[in-house]
C-alpha cells in the first residue's frame, strides 16, 4: 500500500489558484486499490470534519462515499451563504442520486439569491443537477439577466433555444490572436 498521507496531498492540493486551477484527481482516485480507497475515504472524511474545503466534499462524492453523508450534512447546515448552501446540497443530492430534502433546500435558497456579481451565474451548474422542474422554471427567469455571465450560464444549463448546442468554447481566440 502506498503512503496515504502522500496520496492525500496529491488528491487534495493546497487551496491556491495555482495548485487547483484545472486540477482533477479522477485518475488518482481511479488508480487506488481497495485498501487505499478505504484509507483515503476515512482520512478525507476526517479532513472534512476539520476543514471546510469544497474539493474534499466533491472528491468524497466522486468516490461515492455514503459514509461521508453525515459530515456533508453538517457542512451544509453550517453555511450562511445561499450560494454555498446550494453547492453543498447539490453534492449530497449527487451522492444520493436524488434527494427531495436537498432539492427543497436548494429551491428555498435559490429563491433568496441576489446576483451582485456576474460570475455568480455559475451556481446554475449546481442547480441544474437537481433535475427539478420548479428549479428549472426559476432558472428560465435569468436568461435575460442584466449580467451577461448570469444570462449565459442560465441559457447554457437549460440549453435555451439550442444555446448550449451552438456554444463552442474551442473557437475562442487569445487576445493576441484576434488579428489572425
Amino acid at each position: 500500500m502506498r503512503n496515504i498521507e502522500k496520496l492525500i496531498k496529491e488528491i487534495i492540493p493546497p487551496p491556491t489558484r495555482e495548485e487547483r486551477e484545472g486540477f482533477t484527481n479522477d485518475k488518482i482516485i481511479a488508480g487506488l486499490n481497495k485498501e487505499e480507497f478505504l484509507a483515503i475515504e476515512k482520512r478525507l472524511i476526517q479532513e472534512l470534519e476539520e476543514n471546510d474545503d469544497l474539493l474534499i466534499g466533491q472528491t468524497l462524492v466522486e468516490m461515492k462515499s455514503e459514509n461521508a453523508l453525515p459530515v456533508l450534512s453538517r457542512r451544509l447546515m453550517k453555511k450562511d451563504s445561499h450560494f454555498e448552501k446550494i453547492t453543498w446540497a447539490a453534492l449530497i443530492n449527487d451522492l444520493k442520486k436524488g434527494d427531495s430534502e436537498m432539492e427543497k433546500i436548494a429551491f428555498e435558497e435559490f429563491e433568496k439569491l441576489e446576483f451582485i456579481y456576474a460570475v455568480q451565474g455559475c451556481i446554475f451548474m449546481d442547480l441544474i443537477k437537481f433535475d427539478s422542474p420548479r428549479i428549472n422554471k426559476r432558472i428560465e427567469k435569468f436568461v435575460d439577466h442584466k449580467y451577461d455571465l448570469v444570462a449565459i450560464h442560465a441559457k447554457k444549463v437549460l440549453n435555451y433555444n439550442g444555446y448550449a448546442d451552438s456554444y463552442d468554447d474551442s473557437e475562442h481566440k487569445k487576445w493576441w490572436e484576434i488579428w489572425k
